[in-house]
Formats: structure tokens, sequence, C-alpha cells
């Protein structure tokens, strides 16, 4: 029989172990906040109502502000990190543990997010993870723009942003040198001003734009032939996820409870889901840019832009039909891969289900079944 002090201690370990739970969810908060910004968290969207100035910006968050919408918010850690959210931008935020440090990152899929990143500590990191490269953050204030046709600017005004591809070619963008990126192409650095960087976003995504209503069609072409071998790699590997429905069906009631498994358990638990998570997040990093470019591309579409023929003979007018047919379907799968990923790290000491690089730099999940286009 317990005494009662084992008992007491037993309980406020409990306690404890359920505090750091949930304060593992909290990255940050909104603090400014105009029109509308979609959250989607822990499999579900956020109502409308439940998104104001105040709430909290929890891990693995969905950010998606509309054509009118902006919003600002501040980081936990690193302290004093502002984001600043331009509309039409769709984001994601993502902290875990690196070694005996942290990293965050700002996960770019469509649009402009504007960072202010204060001096980091030695066990702290910050990056931008695009579609093209991944930015790492040096203490700075940063924008990051993207075009419909995924085109990638960065821009800025102080201290340092190491891009970064998949190839390892590596360009920095500094107060006065912005990098470029067009789709299909390197990294290039372009001299600039800092006192001219808003017009020289304002006329590179002009220019960028006027190039794609150009020629609309080799756009979508483009994406919606890489999203074809990118589903069909997220349906399986999707699938093999969902065979383990009892376990996660039990992770979320877990999570819904504020606990998580034994010690054994939690390790036998984390051996069975590893290598579905671990190809799902590879390939999701691609397929959720894909498919969130295009239904930018759609917005452009509907606006009479790209009407025409893809591969195979499908209809540009077909595709977006089917896409639709998709969509809520699809994001729900996407919202529970960023869940159970979520809840993987918390059973693991914040570290997400990732293949190994070298101490101190980021993951990069390239698109290795797919070929480049010359788009």
């Amino acid at each position: 029989m317990k005494t009662l002090p084992a008992v007491l201690a037993a309980a406020m370990l409990a306690l404890g172990l359920c505090a750091s739970i949930g304060a593992q969810d909290r990255v940050g908060e909104i603090t400014y906040l105009e029109n509308d910004l979609a959250v989607v968290r822990n499999n579900r969207a956020l109502d409308p109502g439940e998104v104001e100035i105040g709430m909290e910006v929890q891990n693995l968050d969905l950010l998606k502000t509309g054509r009118t919408g902006y919003a600002e918010l501040n980081l936990d850690s690193p302290r004093s990190t502002v984001i600043k959210v331009s509309p039409g931008t769709t984001f994601y935020l993502e902290r875990g543990a690196v070694g005996k440090g942290q990293r965050t990152t700002v996960g770019a899929i469509t649009g402009n997010i504007a960072l202010k990143v204060q001096k980091l500590a030695a066990n702290q990191q910050v990056q931008v993870a695009s579609e093209s490269a991944l930015m790492g953050v040096h203490g700075t204030t940063f924008e990051v723009t993207l075009s419909p046709a995924g085109d990638l600017l960065v821009t800025c005004s102080e201290g340092e942003v190491v891009c970064r591809q998949e190839d390892g070619e590596e360009v920095s963008s500094v107060p006065g040198a912005a990098v470029d990126s067009r789709s299909g192409e390197g990294l290039q650095r372009v001299p600039v001003a800092v006192s001219d960087l808003e017009r020289f976003r304002q006329d590179w995504y002009a220019e960028r734009l006027e190039v794609f209503k150009a020629n609309p069609l080799k756009a979508i072409r483009f994406y919606a032939l890489r999203y074809a071998g990118l589903r069909e790699r997220f349906n399986r590997a999707y699938a093999a996820l969902a065979r383990e429905r009892q376990l996660l069906n039990k992770w979320y009631d877990e999570d819904r409870r504020g606990r998580v498994g034994g010690n054994m358990e939690i390790l036998r638990e984390k051996k069975r889901l590893i290598g579905n998570l671990l190809e799902l997040r590879k390939v999701l990093f691609l397929f959720e840019r894909v498919y969130f470019r295009l239904s930018e591309l759609q917005d452009y579409y509907r606006q009479g832009y790209g009407e025409g023929t893809l591969e195979g003979g499908l209809t540009s007018r077909a595709f977006f039909q089917a896409l639709d047919r998709d969509r809520s379907v699809l994001e729900r799968q996407m919202a529970e891969v960023r869940y159970v990923t979520k809840l993987y790290a918390k059973r693991n000491q914040g570290v997400f289900p990732t293949e190994r690089s070298e101490e101190g730099e980021g993951e990069f999940f390239g698109d290795e079944d797919l070929e480049d286009s010359d788009f």
C-alpha cells in the first residue's frame, strides 16, 4: 500500500506531465488582425469567431489570410519575434527540439510574410521553408514573397538570410542585395537599395504577375503535373497511416484528456508509426505547397486565365472541377497528418519524425521522384 507522500508525489508528477504536454502546444499569439484569418488546428478548422486578437497560436497550426486579411503574430520563442502576414498568404508554424536546442520553422506556402527576429541564442534556430528554398535566419528583418507561379523573392533590411536549395546551393540576402528565384531556376542575388525595398518588392511582384498572366496555362500545367505524382505518393502513405486508426484514436483521446501513455507503451506506439509518418512528412512538405498553389491559380482561372488542355488531354476546367471535389477530403487528411506529427513530437521530447541531417542544419524535403520542368 502506498504512503500518502508517495501518492501525492505521483499525483504531482502526473499533473506536471499534463502541464508540460499542454505547454508544448502554444508557440505565440495573434497581436493584430484585420478581416479574415482561417486557422486549421488539430484536425479541424476553427470557427471564425474563435480567431481574434489575443488568441494563442499553437504548434503546427495552418493559417490563411483572405484577400483582404492581415495579421500580426508574436512568437514566445525566440522572444520578440514578430510575423506580419499579408493578404492571400498561407503558412504554418512548427517548433521542435533539435539536439539541445530549439528550431522554429515558418512554412511559407503562398503569399507574403515579413519577419523581425531579434538576436538568437546559441541554442535557437529560426528558418523559413518554401517550396524552392530553405532560409536560415541570423537575427534579422526580412520578407519572403511568393508569386502565383511559385517565384521566390527574399528581401532583407537588417542582418542576413541564408537561402539554400536542395542541391546545396546557397545565396545570402543582406541589406543591399535581394535573392530572386524564378520557378525552375536557381538562386540569384539582385542589387537593391535598402531605401527602395518596398518599391522593389511591388515592382518584382507586378512583373512576375504579368509574366504569369501572359501564359497562365504553363504554370497550371506545371503544378497539375506535380500534383498528380505527389497525390499518388500521399494517398499511399496516408492509407498506410490510416491502417493504424485504433492507435490514432487512442492518441486523440489522450490529447483531449491531456495525457500520454507509459514509457514502454509510447516506445511501442512510436515504432508502429515512425515509418509511415516519416514518408508522410516528406511528401506533405511539397504536396501541401503544390495543393495551395493550385488553389491560388484556380482563383486566376476563375478570372479567365488558363483555359486550355493539360497533360494527357485533360482540360484545365476538368482539372479544377476534380480538385474542388477532392478539396474537403484532402484538407482533412493533410490536417490529420499535421496533428499526428504534433502528437508524435509530444511523445518524443519535442523531436519530429525526420531524417537526421548534420548538426545545426535544417531538413529539406526534396521531390526526388519528380523531374524538374523548364517552367
